[in-house]
């Protein structure tokens, strides 16, 4: 069933899951993961190894998607 309320619809265009960007600290061949730093330090294990040591990584769902380009970060708080 379809819905009219269009803060609904939008919502449904989003993409679901968590995503985040880390680098990757380790990569163990033997179990198919990586262990990933996060910006704000912590460390996650995330599965897949096609991304190498000291590279950025895209992690979406607990999954290794691929290498993103090291940009700039800036915080803002308003």
């Amino acid at each position: 069933m379809s819905t009219v309320n269009p803060w609904k619809r939008f919502i449904g265009l989003l993409p679901g899951g968590s995503r985040a960007v880390g680098t990757v600290a380790s990569v163990s061949l033997q179990t198919g993961t990586s262990i990933i730093t996060l910006r704000n330090g912590n460390q996650i294990s995330a599965k897949g190894t096609s991304v190498g040591q000291g590279l950025k990584a895209l992690v979406v769902d607990g999954r290794v998607v691929g290498s993103v380009p090291s940009l700039p970060q800036y915080d803002v708080e308003v």
